[in-house]
């Protein structure tokens, strides 16, 4: 596997020319070769954004494979280890973009503020005819003002178009969450089934706390994606669900059994009670103590 620390060195690999050393706007068709068509696993140090188009082929992003098809957005983070092959060249674009670029010239939403960048290939954004013609006027555009700028205001409206095409991809993500109800539906579903048994199939001497990248890992997709289609399900994040839960088995516990603090924060999985305690009188108002002399007191 091959891996850039910077957009020089990437370009450098795949011999095209470096107009920027932190920014990188191409048009698949203008630079296809062996090396686009048949590639070997490579990571970043810098962030990518792929609009891809009449793609004949896979792409794969971590462990995940997806199979082409027209209009789709692909969003990859630092780090996120990327394959791509086609027996033919495909349309599109391709956006490098470095972090440290925002903070000489973006005064919008910081990049790493988008949970997209962190899902995986398989939750890419799939979009409809229209968002595809407005992405690729968009693109289209950047493009243009990268390869053709002529003065110090260029760089501010290219990462101006950038910015409205992020946006742009969490009101589609938004609307895709939606047309997928079903698949929504049945992730929630199997996420709150393992989640009620989480304490059921664990004995005291192997639990630990729950978090979202347990449940993740055991539904294939990535803890922003879980979060985010929680979100839009439920209007709570998949963590707000978790601790919600927590603080219900704590509050049975408290009410049903002898058990001190220290011992239900332990049976928990909090490696520490005073966290435990500070989570419970975060969520209840009450320290758990208070809580059961409360109900004891009904």
């Amino acid at each position: 596997m091959k891996h850039f620390e910077d957009i020089k060195k990437l370009n450098d690999f795949y011999q095209v020319g470096v107009k920027h050393p932190l920014i990188d706007i191409r048009r698949y068709e203008d630079a296809h070769g062996k090396k686009l068509l048949k590639q070997e696993p490579i990571s970043f140090d810098f962030y990518v954004i792929l609009f891809v188009k009449n793609f004949n082929g896979f792409i794969e992003v971590g462990n995940t494979r997806f199979d082409g098809d027209n209009g789709i957005l692909h969003f990859i983070e630092p780090k996120q280890i990327y394959t791509c092959n086609s027996t033919i060249p495909w349309e599109g674009f391709q956006i490098l973009i470095h972090p440290d670029i925002f903070g000489e010239y973006f005064a919008h939403k910081n990049i790493n503020t988008y949970d997209f960048f962190t899902y995986e290939v398989n939750e890419a954004l799939l979009l409809t005819e229209e968002e595809e013609n407005l992405v690729s006027h968009l693109m289209e555009m950047a493009w243009n003002e990268f390869h053709e700028r002529k003065d110090s205001f260029s760089m501010s409206i290219i990462l101006s178009y950038i910015s409205t095409l992020l946006n742009l991809a969490e009101r589609f993500y938004a609307r895709q969450f939606e047309n997928r109800k079903k698949l929504g539906n049945h992730l929630s579903e199997k996420f709150y089934e393992l989640l009620r048994n989480y304490y059921l199939e664990r004995k005291d001497d192997e639990v630990q706390q729950p978090t979202v990248q347990f449940f993740a890992n055991k539904l294939n997709v990535t803890p922003n994606y879980l979060s985010d289609t929680l979100r839009h399900q439920s209007g709570q994040s998949a963590l707000s669900i978790i601790h919600d839960f927590i603080i219900e088995e704590a509050k049975r516990q408290l009410t049903t059994t002898h058990h001190t603090v220290s011992e239900i924060s332990d049976h928990l999985g909090f490696e520490y009670p005073n966290y435990f305690s500070k989570l419970f009188k975060r969520k209840t108002k009450l320290s758990p103590s208070e809580y059961r002399k409360s109900v004891k007191s009904i």
